[in-house]
């Protein structure tokens, strides 16, 4: 008695397992980018802004001309830009004036990193309660882990204030090597925190630097 051969192929079932299996990996796969490009972003920008905070120093201390880091957020973008700006130009109030026009604040604007760009990046909650992170290492122990305020810049930062345009942290850099804080009263130093904006896991990264000796260090 013959028997007949099942026909090569694959059942309406089997097909749709398939895809199934395949929508699964796709969408795994699409969140481990998401995540790593994330992360990428976090630790990007930490060393960028870093890297700002030393070029500040040397051009400050080669020139013999006061430079500024502007970290500001009107709410809708964040961003951090290096400013070479002399005192002979007069004081500026850099906890209420708007830090973000160059015509108002007068002097040269260098390098503008515009971190609002870069989807995926926000800010730490400093006042957030971390296990994993209780209090900075030696030489940057004086400076309090306390957020200058609530959401975004503020909520990351321990120097900023809130001022005409949005949120602002200054640090200036003298020529004669010194580091001091324009913005927040933050006389020891100063801490900027970047972690994924989407507050998914992932480790942000610190950047901080102590006043009024200049140490710059990225955790």
């Amino acid at each position: 008695m013959s028997t007949r051969s099942r026909s090569a192929g694959f059942t309406l079932v089997e097909l749709l397992v398939a895809v199934a299996v395949l929508g699964i990996l796709a969408t795994l796969a699409g969140l481990a980018v998401f995540h790593g490009t994330s992360r990428v972003r976090v630790s990007n920008a930490a060393f960028e802004v870093g890297a700002l905070y030393t070029a500040a120093q040397m051009r400050a201390t080669s020139m013999g001309v006061p430079h500024y880091v502007v970290f500001h957020d009107d709410g809708s973008e964040f961003g951090v830009f290096l400013l070479e700006r002399a005192d002979s130009l007069g004081t500026f109030n850099w906890a209420s004036d708007d830090v973000a026009n160059p015509a108002t604040v007068g002097g040269v604007q260098h390098e503008h990193l515009r971190l609002s760009h870069e989807s995926g990046l926000g800010f730490l909650d400093l006042g957030a309660p971390r296990p994993d992170f209780h209090a900075l290492p030696a030489p940057f122990t004086a400076i309090p882990l306390t957020p200058s305020g609530s959401g975004r810049l503020l909520g990351g930062c321990t120097f900023c204030s809130e001022g005409t345009g949005g949120a602002r942290g200054v640090i200036r850099f003298s020529p004669d090597g010194t580091v001091q804080v324009m913005t927040g009263g933050a006389e020891a130093g100063g801490v900027i925190a970047f972690a994924p904006d989407s507050r998914t896991s992932g480790p942000p990264r610190w950047v901080v630097i102590a006043a009024p000796a200049g140490a710059i260090r990225v955790f």
